[in-house]
């Protein structure tokens, strides 16, 4: 079970990871082709402005079907039931056509509205780069419900593939665009935005096409799964979709968590620093970017990381429901997993945050101080992520959708107060607080509910040896310090390359030495 995980999670942490990775380093030649610092903050708030209530969009036009897709198939999998596992296929595809252009339409309805309440002072240029999304909304959820399908199966080399390939092929347009329409053609800055945001579309139709490919090559298999399978059960198309809809509504609303968080942020950010401040509308754009947007580019790499390995748990736990014993060695195995891992990549990050923020946006003492805040703030959404995803597998959906209402109520109550008096800053303190009680409850519901029949990761080593890395890891980065490095991107990028090489090498002892590396690489029996 512990290498079925760590597989899954390497191919969903390949597609994830690299793919955001790209979505990252991008930015470099991105602003730099943009031109000044007002371009690009210009820039950032645009494209943040669009891409989070188009995240939530497309999350309503999928609504929750991947996640509920691929935990029904697993379940007809397990008990030989392929004629039904194609069926429900089948008929998603239908409705997630229907749904795309539907959640298509109403995207580029209400872009004015969207444009009007976000904190961007070019009004008529959001909506314009908020529509330039439409085409991707459109083709999007079928892709997704593809990738339900083979995950579903515990296949997940094609969601992995196809998310870097996605991410690829928007990059290269997204380059391509920007430097034939800013630099030859001379397009104004909004009109390149906007090819910018448009590139998703071009992302989706070359991960469509492989996955298309991928499911021809696995034609013999199912061919095999057929000729062994159980007779089609005789539900009809409408109890198909109304169980369909029954599961994916608990995902939409968890799954969305997390935009909705983004959203409010975008939506009232702006409305208390105009009502309790005296900035303008520029500064507030600025700051806005400095908080939400700048970080957002690195924290989804982290987020990625509780991602791959909460998605790949879906599928297996769903396999293994009503065995008690494998539910919860599945979820032992989970938690060691996403600690180790993902504790020293904050732990590092957060000590990197202004180097980091150097090397992609330019030196701004304020801005790495955010970027800071914003990585340390990601661990608890990532705890949160996949928290409530182990707990939707586990079919407790009911436990989940409260928890996410928990947060949001936690984070509308705090927004104001926090945002008055501590600014850019307090909005990022407001969401780790609204999160991490919620994921405290999840994590300790799972514990306790669990604990009795296996014995869970062993958190005392883990958190010795991440104890360890903590303190020799600050030691290092103040040693590091000491060498005068420049404010440059290019001495950035060297003290953020060579400090990081150390930083792992040191992990990987001192994980050898108190045995830590045994439990994530299991010899086989």
């Amino acid at each position: 079970m512990k290498r079925k995980i760590l597989t899954g999670t390497i191919w969903m942490s390949f597609g994830s990871i690299f793919s955001r990775v790209l979505g990252v380093i991008y930015i470099i030649p991105w602003l730099i082709m943009l031109g000044s610092k007002a371009n690009q903050f210009t820039a950032q708030a645009l494209f943040n402005t669009a891409y989070v209530p188009y995240s939530l969009f497309l999350l309503l036009g999928t609504s929750g079907f991947p996640s509920a897709i691929s935990r029904k198939i697993a379940i007809y999998n397990a008990q030989h039931r392929f004629f039904d596992s194609r069926k429900i296929f089948k008929h998603a595809l239908i409705f997630m056509t229907l749904s795309g252009v539907v959640c298509g339409l109403l995207f580029f309805g209400s872009a004015p509205i969207i444009a009007a309440n976000s904190p961007i002072v070019d009004k008529a240029a959001a909506t314009v780069i908020i529509r330039a999304l439409v085409p991707a909304l459109i083709i999007l959820p079928v892709m997704s419900v593809i990738r339900g399908w083979f995950q579903g199966f515990q296949d997940m080399k094609p969601f992995g593939v196809s998310q870097f390939i996605e991410q690829l092929a928007r990059v290269i347009f997204i380059l391509l665009a920007t430097y034939i329409g800013y630099q030859i053609l001379d397009l104004s800055l909004t009109a390149v935005i906007a090819l910018s945001t448009f590139a998703a579309f071009i992302g989706a139709i070359a991960s469509l096409v492989y996955l298309y490919g991928h499911y021809q090559r696995q034609a013999p298999l199912y061919t095999q799964l057929q000729q062994t399978s159980q007779p089609l059960t005789p539900n009809s198309t409408l109890h198909i979709f109304k169980t369909l809809f029954q599961e994916s509504l608990p995902f939409i609303f968890v799954g969305s968590a997390i935009m909705l968080n983004q959203l409010l942020d975008q939506f009232t950010f702006k409305q208390i620093l105009t009502a309790t401040t005296n900035l303008n509308g520029t500064a507030i754009q600025n700051m806005f970017t400095q908080f939400s947007a700048n970080p957002g580019k690195i924290t989804t790499v982290i987020i990625s990381l509780a991602l791959a390995i909460s998605e790949t748990s879906l599928p297996i736990l769903a396999g293994a429901q009503g065995d008690h014993q494998q539910e919860a060695t599945i979820i032992e195995d989970n938690f060691r997993l996403l600690l180790i891992i993902l504790t020293p990549v904050v732990v590092t990050l957060t000590l990197l945050a202004g180097q980091v923020n150097t090397i992609f946006f330019g030196f701004d003492s304020r801005g790495g101080s955010l970027m800071g805040v914003a990585i340390a703030m990601s661990f608890v959404l990532s705890l949160f992520v996949d928290a409530l995803a182990l707990l939707q597998s586990l079919g407790k959906h009911r436990l989940a959708v409260y928890l996410v209402g928990m947060a949001l109520v936690l984070k509308v109550l705090l927004q104001y107060p926090c945002v008055r008096y501590f600014k850019d800053y307090g909005a990022l303190y407001a969401t780790a607080i609204a999160f991490g009680v919620p994921a405290i409850l999840g994590i300790y519901y799972l514990l306790s509910r669990y604990s009795y029949h296996a014995n869970f990761a062993d958190i005392r080593l883990i958190l010795k040896v991440n104890g360890f890395y903590l303190v020799g890891v600050v030691l290092l980065y103040f040693g590091f310090q000491l060498f005068n490095f420049s404010d440059t991107k290019l001495s950035a990028l060297l003290f953020t390359a060579s400090f990081s090489l150390v930083a792992l090498a040191y992990y990987w002892l001192i994980s050898s030495k108190f045995g830590l590396l045994q439990r994530l690489f299991p010899e086989k029996s």
